[in-house]
């Protein structure tokens, strides 16, 4: 439920950096939906059985830790005077964390299978794997592909060029006079410099685009213009485009 409200808030913030022509805010907003998400299954589910859904193993004992510090002289009487057989119909899903080291009981050849069991059931994966076993990564583009500002090229002109900007500013800029003393060299790994800055961040936007569902023509368009701009040799213009039918083609 956290989810889709963080979801509802990226929806109306977004329409009205769209009804504002306000785009770097939104540039934002665009990085943490390719960034947030949440394990689980792709379909949405009615909000009992949300509050229903299995924990990790880390809630899951924690659960039972709780549970067994109001219950412990209880559970240890009870497990030292009933079968085995019966333990489960008891105690449910709690039976292998009761029987822990100092009260399991060996079986008639010497092995203690409930810690067995216990070991088999906790130490097998940890929590985040566990919830990758279950689920898959939801993230937040998927549920606000529908926004306006996704498909207008004017957001995606200034929110790149906000992004390269940002990105260069990290580096000492280079102003006129500074660029005036500097050796050939220099002159060529600042130039590199801001290559590669716009190599990445077009292989970055036009990943975003595609996965916002805009058609191929109109990235290629925008990677053309933005490749031009930018000053990227023909390797690298390919390598990008190479990318877009990729990714257009899955």
């Amino acid at each position: 439920q956290t989810f889709y409200r963080l979801v509802q808030s990226f929806a109306v913030v977004l329409f009205e950096c769209y009804q504002m022509d306000d785009f770097s805010p939104a540039k934002n907003l665009m990085t943490m939906c390719f960034t947030y998400y949440y394990i689980g299954k792709p379909q949405t589910l009615p909000p009992e059985c949300k509050e229903k859904a299995v924990g990790s193993i880390d809630s899951y004992l924690k659960s039972a830790n709780s549970w067994l510090a109001e219950k412990k002289d209880i559970a240890e009487r009870l497990l030292k005077n009933t079968k085995t057989e019966n333990m489960k119909g008891f105690f449910g899903s709690f039976e292998s964390k009761l029987r822990g080291p100092g009260v399991a009981r060996k079986s008639e050849d010497g092995e203690e299978k409930p810690r067995e069991r216990m070991q088999k059931s906790v130490s097998l994966y940890s929590p985040e794997e566990e919830e990758e076993r279950n689920g898959e990564k939801i993230y937040l583009y998927m549920h606000l592909k529908q926004q306006p500002i996704w498909h207008t090229l004017r957001f995606w002109n200034a929110a790149f060029f906000d992004a390269v900007h940002c990105e260069r500013r990290k580096r000492s800029p280079t102003t006129r006079e500074k660029w005036c003393h500097m050796t050939q060299e220099e002159r060529n790994d600042s130039l590199r410099f801001n290559e590669n800055i716009t190599f990445g961040q077009l292989g970055t936007f036009t990943h975003n685009m595609l996965a916002f569902g805009l058609n191929k023509k109109l990235c290629n368009d925008f990677l053309k213009k933005q490749a031009v701009i930018g000053n990227l040799d023909e390797e690298q213009y390919k390598l990008l485009s190479d990318h877009i039918d990729q990714m257009a083609a899955e």
